[in-house]
């Protein structure tokens, strides 16, 4: 296994010669029970711990045309009550999760399908190149 910021640097080659993309890459090591995150671009990411959301931070950037030289990556523990809520930029800007996209008990496809619906209201709805990821454990109740 890659460590995130070593995918990134490698998906910056593999992108050279493109028009690039935002990129993000979690990893969680479920025996060390940590998160690993590196996100270059207009790439969003929210993590839950204890019912309480914080940021992951992506730096600016276009993998395979503008990487920064310097690559951050970020740990945080993990556990089961953990939601890791990645999305593009086509999420508006002041979006904020609820308490309920919190919910580890969600099916994470659930929780994609509800931040959109939440984060789009008439005067700023969600585009149509929106994309969500959701990480959480599975419930000991699931499949």
């Amino acid at each position: 296994h890659l460590p995130p910021a070593e995918a990134v640097r490698r998906l910056d080659r593999a992108l050279s010669g493109t028009r690039g993309a935002a990129v993000a890459v979690a990893q969680v090591d479920t025996r060390a029970a940590v998160l690993r995150f590196t996100g270059v671009g207009n790439i969003g990411a929210r993590l839950c711990e204890g019912g309480a959301w914080r940021h992951l931070v992506s730096r600016p950037g276009i993998v395979g045309t503008h990487r920064p030289t310097t690559l951050r990556e970020e740990e945080a523990p993990w556990a089961d009550d953990r939601v890791l809520v990645l999305h593009s930029d086509g999420l508006p800007s002041r979006w904020s999760p609820t308490s309920d996209t919190c919910r580890t008990a969600a099916d994470p496809a659930v929780t994609a399908a509800v931040t959109i619906r939440d984060a789009s209201s008439p005067a700023r709805p969600v585009r149509d190149d929106t994309a969500v990821a959701v990480l959480a454990p599975i419930p000991p109740d699931g499949p």
